[in-house]
């Protein structure tokens, strides 16, 4: 018996699923958003590299047998905790189902770890996430809804811990469940690079939880058909330790600004102006809170709505955002609030 085992019915032929595992390049929005470089043959070494071209992780390919197993050695590089535990099997088993196919991910680890300890959080994502790229129905359950029903902001207190967790454990990444282990803990990550690394999905739920119970979260939550459908973490920049780090921000000369640090919207629900409602709020709250400025950081690539998460670049100029500092891959924007 496998170590990890998660299985998943999907809509469409053994083939397509197939096609999927060993397509030759391309980002893989279901595993981590890699992109595999090498060949699908016995043998073969494969890089998975991210959208920035690092490589994030190694794999060899031990066993081909098309189109109903692929087992692959693998070893995460992404970080130092992970690159250095010793390489843990991935078997995937593809196999006809009424209407479609029936498709199991076993992993076998050779040691305990913080590798296996991901896995058992949030391995179920990725077949999650394969049955939202290739089948029908589940693309239909995620699509955008035409119409909404009227939308209210709240602040997130201590007493909508129960509408933040019913959110983030159910809606928030529906579409994209390789980040369903996120909470937004990035923004408030306190620990060295090795302990936020090793962070699973449990500890991040349990953590943000804690936060917002203790009034050290400023969150706004969107509200539309009765439900949290959307999500904006914001505040005080000195207050947002992830942010802080992440983009090598110097509190001395953030004094008096707050930061606008992420977006996280239903994917039914996008398209209606929520990001920018969420986005109104949160100025408003902090011109009440007496700072002076406002700060964003949108990528410069721009794209999905993942690329996106901390607020796509045209709706801060929409909004009167201007441009203060080029920080690689981000672009610092800033706003006076009257």
């Amino acid at each position: 018996m496998s170590d990890f085992e998660s299985t998943v019915e999907i809509g469409v032929p053994p083939e397509t699923v197939w096609d999927a595992l060993v397509a030759p390049d391309g980002h893989r929005r279901w595993y981590y958003d890699l992109a595999p470089r090498g060949d699908f043959q016995s043998g073969a070494r494969i890089s998975w590299v991210q959208r920035d071209g690092k490589e994030a992780e190694e794999s060899t390919v031990r066993e081909v047998v098309p189109p109903r197993r692929l087992v692959l050695d693998t070893r995460f590089l992404f970080a130092p905790v992970y690159a250095a535990q010793p390489p843990h099997t991935m078997t995937y088993e593809v196999e006809p189902a009424v209407g479609g196919s029936r498709v199991t991910l076993r992993i076998d680890f050779r040691a305990p770890g913080p590798t296996r300890t991901l896995f058992e959080s949030e391995g179920h994502g990725l077949l999650k996430g394969l049955r939202v790229q290739l089948d029908p129905a589940a693309q239909a359950e995620i699509r955008r809804l035409d119409q909404i029903g009227e939308v209210e902001i709240h602040d997130v207190t201590p007493d909508r811990v129960g509408d933040y967790l019913a959110f983030f454990d159910g809606d928030a990444f529906r579409d994209y469940p390789a980040w369903s282990a996120c909470y937004c803990m990035e923004t408030m990550f306190f620990g060295d690079e090795a302990e936020n690394a090793a962070r699973t999905a449990g500890d991040n739920r349990r953590d943000m939880s804690r936060l917002i119970e203790e009034g050290k979260v400023t969150g706004l939550l969107a509200y539309a058909d009765g439900k949290p459908v959307g999500w904006c973490n914001y505040g005080p920049t000195t207050r947002l330790a992830g942010v802080v780090r992440k983009l090598q921000l110097e509190p001395a000369d953030h004094e008096g600004v707050g930061s606008v640090a992420c977006f996280v919207i239903a994917s039914q629900y996008r398209g209606h102006g929520l990001a920018r409602r969420l986005l109104d709020a949160a100025c408003e709250r902090l011109a009440a809170r007496g700072l002076e400025w406002v700060e964003a950081y949108p990528s410069k690539a721009g794209g999905s709505a993942q690329a996106n998460f901390r607020g796509p670049l045209g709706m801060y100029r929409e909004a009167g955002f201007e441009s203060y500092r080029d920080n690689e891959r981000t672009l610092l924007m800033r706003k006076r609030l009257a």
